[in-house]
């Protein structure tokens, strides 16, 4: 389905719902959603899950067959003719389930719901180890009113969006959940999609049990056929449907859309039929989980298999992977099974343990094959003694024949299996320690001896503070440190303090400059503790407000700073916007600073191009004299160029063709000569930085005649001539 093709690589991020735009995302592992519950082994053949199953014990595997046409949907294969083989003739992108829904909306727009369990590549194309799996949920919308909300109902729930700020008249919305790291397909499980849908009339509708070359039912079975409108059933919610609630949403006003809905009929568009496919998972796969032999003379020994797949009983065997059937070590070997774990104990022959092993599911239709190779089992304790910054790691290998060597890696050999690590400030959780056998054992660390005594409490009375008379100062003892149970402040004669036994007392600075100091004491566990802080109190200067200079120039889009640090006298700050008719507002940070920041507006339609005028009051300590100054942020013109101008005599029409620095939303007006001249006509400015006019103003253009064309932001281009035809 091409409306999934991605645009550059994915990429693990926090799901983030946005209005009108686009969110990717990883999930904690094992997280589940409303309707999938878990995720089937490895493929050894592709490296994606061999399937995917849902609340309801459904299983479905990956669409990506050369020729299926009731899974229609995937990327496009480097030779169609041929089978698909990874990774040199295999697809981009694949489904394991994908529905789509379509609506005509109001203003010839269109409307999709597309909700898709989906396989990829992180950087794209076709590579080993960047397989991914996520799920989608995809609304869009053409030709939509901005700035009203739409409530959309699908079988992924209910949402309420808005248009895309930057591309008027769009509502696009995407939520991809579970993008993870490499081989982990567990994020996907808490997607928006789950249960699966199904066709309402699944599994007994004939079409959805394909008959096979010889005339008799084929083992595949599909949820829908991919490419027939149907009605579906499998929503958590109930909301079988593609539905949407908006402003003036209906096309045909006068026929009610939306039957079950009240309210005008309008508002409301509505289409139960989706396109659906999937395909039932034909293998349960196995995933080998570990391999580790044991001996304690030479010429024999034990293999243990650990392996899961799906709970229900199957059949798993284990063989010995040399290709050579002469040199294998032991026959095949049946695994018992519980609760989707399987394991058997193999004894060898040969001098030394075999290599690897491979663990089948024979009951897959074709077989599934999983090798791993056949290591040592590491086994041992390791201690942190706090007394004694000591610690001990000891360690021993399942093959007592070899002998083996064993690392605990970041501090050493465990020479006669023990290590014993002195002056080690902190532990760490736990000691990886690896065999040259191949074994390797991540091993917790216990923790022995005396506790540590806390910290004492330690006095911070903040940094020395230059003031003006009648401010009011805040000390601040807040970065105190330990457990801190009681604040006591001192003061200098004459000076009297609000909340003396608090972290931050106040006072009102003295008419006389000089240095005043403040005394705080704590205590706690390990006190008391004093520090001492200096509050300078100068003389007051001449009240004046400092706005800064004027800006030009500015970037749309990008982060201003004002200034007003060069006032003086001020002991209060307070910034405000000061909006004409057309300004659009910005949003001011730090208000009440000296530099507040904001970022320029980008612009909606109708746009101006004038610059945005702010007005700086400071107020002195005793909160009774203010000056104020204004400051001027102008932002910088668009750039703008004709392609094309053409005059066409027959249908007396003028095209004016050309593009914009800034993309999207201003528009754009040509004139007859200069800019002075008459106007031939305007056009907005699309997503993609193009505007076309095309207009029949009434007079027509003579040859050698130009024209020029100019920006809402303040682009102009002059000169261009017209063609006449």
């Amino acid at each position: 389905m091409r409306g999934h093709r991605r645009v550059g690589a994915l990429s693990a991020l926090l799901v983030l719902p946005l209005l009108g735009g686009v969110a990717a995302g990883a999930v904690t592992p094992g997280t589940t959603g409303p309707g999938l519950v878990a995720v089937g082994p490895v493929s050894a053949t592709d490296g994606f899950p061999v399937w995917y199953k849902d609340a309801n014990g459904l299983r479905l595997m990956n669409c990506v067959t050369a020729a299926d046409p009731l899974c229609p949907a995937r990327g496009p294969l480097p030779d169609e003719t041929a089978n698909v083989s990874f990774p040199g003739n295999y697809p981009d992108e694949g489904f394991y389930m994908l529905a789509n829904s379509s609506i005509s909306t109001a203003r010839a727009g269109k409307a999709t719901a597309d909700i898709a369990l989906e396989q990829a590549f992180r950087n794209g194309p076709v590579t080993a180890g960047d397989q991914i799996t996520f799920s989608r949920v995809r609304f869009k919308i053409t030709n939509a009113t901005d700035g009203v909300d739409y409530k959309i109902t699908s079988p992924a729930g209910v949402k309420t969006l808005q248009t895309a700020a930057k591309t008027p008249g769009l509502l696009f919305d995407t939520e991809d959940i579970g993008i993870g790291g490499a081989g982990d397909f567990t994020g996907a499980l808490g997607g928006s999609v789950g249960p699966f849908l199904t066709w309402d009339t699944y599994p007994t509708d004939p079409a959805l049990k394909p008959v096979s070359v010889a005339g008799a039912p084929a083992a595949d079975t599909y949820i829908g056929d991919g490419a027939t409108p149907h009605k579906i059933t499998g929503s958590p919610f109930g909301s079988n449907i593609f539905r949407i609630e908006g402003p003036g949403i209906n096309p045909n006003p006068t026929v009610d859309a939306c039957p079950t809905v009240a309210g005008p009929t309008a508002d409301c568009v509505e289409n139960d039929l989706f396109t659906l496919q999937g395909k039932l998972a034909t293998t349960s796969g196995v995933t080998a989980e570990q391999a580790t032999y044991s001996r304690t003379s030479a010429g024999s020994g034990l293999v243990d298999v650990f392996a899961t797949s799906e709970a229900s009983p199957q059949s798993i065997q284990v063989t010995d992977a040399n290709p050579s059937a002469a040199a294998r070590e032991f026959s095949a070997t049946g695994l018992t099974g519980s609760a989707g774990h399987y394991f058997a104990r193999v004894a060898y022959t040969g001098a030394q343990p075999p290599a690897s092993v491979q663990v089948s599911n024979v009951g897959d239709v074709p077989v599934s094959n999983k090798v791993i190779n056949v290591v040592d089992q590491v086994a041992g304790t390791a201690t942190y003694d706090t007394s004694t910054s000591q610690l001990t790691v000891n360690a021993v290998s399942s093959d007592t024949v070899g002998p083996r060597t064993l690392t605990a890696v970041g501090y050493g050999d465990l020479s006669g299996g023990s290590l014993a690590v002195a002056a080690l400030a902190a532990p760490p959780v736990s000691v990886t320690v690896k065999s040259d056998g191949g074994g390797s054992s991540s091993i917790p660390v216990t923790i022995t001896g005396a506790a540590r005594a806390p910290l004492p409490v330690m006095a911070a009375a903040g940094p020395n503070q230059t003031v003006v008379p009648n401010q009011l100062v805040t000390l601040d003892g807040s970065a105190s440190s330990g457990d801190v149970q009681t604040y006591s402040w001192t003061s200098p004669p004459g000076i009297n303090l609000t909340g003396p036994t608090s972290a931050k007392p106040t006072f009102t600075a003295p008419a006389t400059p000089g240095d005043y100091t403040f005394a705080l004491t704590v205590t706690g566990v390990g006190g008391p503790s004093t520090a001492s802080v200096t509050v300078t109190v100068t003389a007051a200067a001449p009240l004046s407000a400092n706005a800064g200079p004027n800006q030009t120039g500015v970037q749309r889009g990008t982060t201003v700073t004002l200034d007003g640090s060069a006032s003086a006298g001020a002991a209060t700050y307070q910034w405000a916007q000061l909006i004409g008719a057309n300004d659009p507002v910005a949003t001011l940070a730090g208000a009440n600073t000296a530099k507040p920041t904001f970022s320029f507006p980008l612009y909606k339609y109708p746009a101006a191009n004038g610059a945005l005028m702010f007005q700086l009051t400071v107020t002195d300590a005793t909160g009774k004299k203010s000056q104020t100054q204004k400051v001027k942020i102008t932002p910088k013109a668009d750039v703008v160029a004709v392609s094309a101008a053409r005059y066409t005599a027959s249908k007396k029409e003028w095209r004016v063709d050309g593009t914009s620095s800034i993309l999207a939303g201003q528009r754009v007006t040509a004139h007859v000569g200069g800019l002075a001249g008459p106007v031939v006509g305007s056009a907005i400015v699309d997503v993609t930085g193009a505007f076309s006019i095309r207009s029949t103003p009434g007079f027509a253009a003579a040859n050698g005649q130009t024209v020029s064309v100019e920006s809402a932001l303040g682009g102009t281009a002059t000169g261009a001539a017209v063609r006449v035809g």
